[in-house]
């Protein structure tokens, strides 16, 4: 028999098996859930109660727990919540759960001071604690030496997301746009960089800024101005990196655009050219475009149904001998070959008239 308070009462015995051989001077017990400080066991003569004898002291039956997660070897982002979990043996009520930052050797943070052992799970919104050599602790509430830890190191690492450019916009070469980003945990500095072709190859990626402070005050103003450069295309993609940590890295989500600029100077309102006279249609460009359309309209600029040219070199300036096309509302449409969305019109009417002899 056993008891949970020494025998002071026969209330708290429990009975271990009524009767056994006593020949082989030993029995193979599985310690039951009676977890306390105070237990003893009692042996008597089956056939005579008088012949018994019980523990000289008293002994202690424990609970057990083993932490199952983090076990080592996973890397948790700030803010995210994971879930700490852990088997039990025997009913321990509540359990403390700890976390270390320097591989174990000690817990100074309380993740929670007790929390239910039953449920053997406990949803942890991971803190601001960017390392590679934490663990985490269990401790039975009731008794300290009854712990587990992680068996091996894991991972905090911190987050970086990419909000602007992400996708779907036309940034135009020499325009200042604000590159944006939200952050978890403490990341001092990042990389920017971008691709002009989505980052299919690193052939194509280009430094914007090796370092720059990502902390921001408040937070929502996490942001590195950008100068667009000329580097038209329609597969451009911004990618942004912890300087402190390379795997800490997003991107833009789709393809942006960088598009050249088209301006157009002649004719640009109030001329009057005469039909047959040579006359120069001009403009300035900005951002390496390398050809472009020229086009007219006679109802003011609601349809370009003339073409001028459709294709020539982006140089500024084309010869045009004015059409036989008398009007009062006539506007020139001047438009990058290879992307029609860059393009500009006269700002205001021009006229063409007949020649007098």
């Amino acid at each position: 028999e056993y008891s949970t308070n020494g025998f002071a009462d026969e209330l708290q015995t429990t009975v271990i098996t009524a009767s056994t051989l006593a020949s082989p001077l030993t029995y193979a017990w599985t310690v039951p859930d009676a977890i306390g400080t105070n237990l003893k066991v009692r042996i008597s003569d089956a056939a005579d109660a008088t012949v018994t004898d019980v523990s000289n002291g008293t002994f202690t039956i424990k609970g057990a727990l083993v932490l199952t997660s983090p076990n080592g070897a996973e890397t948790w982002i700030v803010g995210q919540s994971q879930n700490i979990t852990w088997n039990r043996t025997g009913s321990i009520a509540n359990v403390k759960l700890e976390y270390s930052t320097n591989s174990g050797s000690t817990y100074p943070n309380v993740i929670i001071a007790s929390t239910g052992a039953a449920a053997g799970t406990y949803g942890w919104t991971i803190p601001d604690a960017i390392g590679s050599q934490l663990r985490v602790r269990v401790t039975d509430v009731s008794d300290a030496t009854v712990n587990d830890v992680s068996d091996a190191n894991f991972t905090v690492k911190g987050s970086v997301t990419m909000t602007a450019p992400n996708g779907g916009e036309t940034w135009v070469v020499s325009s200042s746009h604000d590159i944006t980003w939200t952050k978890t945990g403490t990341i001092a500095t990042v990389k920017l960089e971008y691709s002009t072709n989505g980052f299919l190859d690193e052939l194509a990626t280009v430094v914007i800024v090796t370092s720059t402070d990502a902390t921001g005050t408040p937070a929502s103003t996490y942001k590195y101005t950008w100068t667009v450069p000329d580097a038209i295309s329609s597969s451009v993609k911004a990618r942004i990196t912890n300087t402190a940590d390379v795997a800490v890295t997003d991107r833009s989500d789709t393809n942006f655009k960088i598009a050249g600029a088209l301006t157009l100077t002649a004719p640009n309102g109030t001329e009057q050219w005469t039909v047959g006279t040579p006359q120069t249609v001009s403009w300035t460009k900005t951002g390496s475009i390398a050809n472009a359309k020229l086009e007219y309209s006679t109802d003011g600029g609601t349809t370009y149904p003339n073409t001028i040219v459709a294709s020539t070199l982006n140089a500024g300036t084309y010869a045009w001998t004015v059409p036989d096309t008398i009007s009062t509302t006539l506007k020139v449409r001047i438009s990058d070959v290879n992307n029609a969305n860059a393009f500009d019109v006269s700002n205001n009417n021009f006229k063409i008239q007949m020649a007098l002899f």
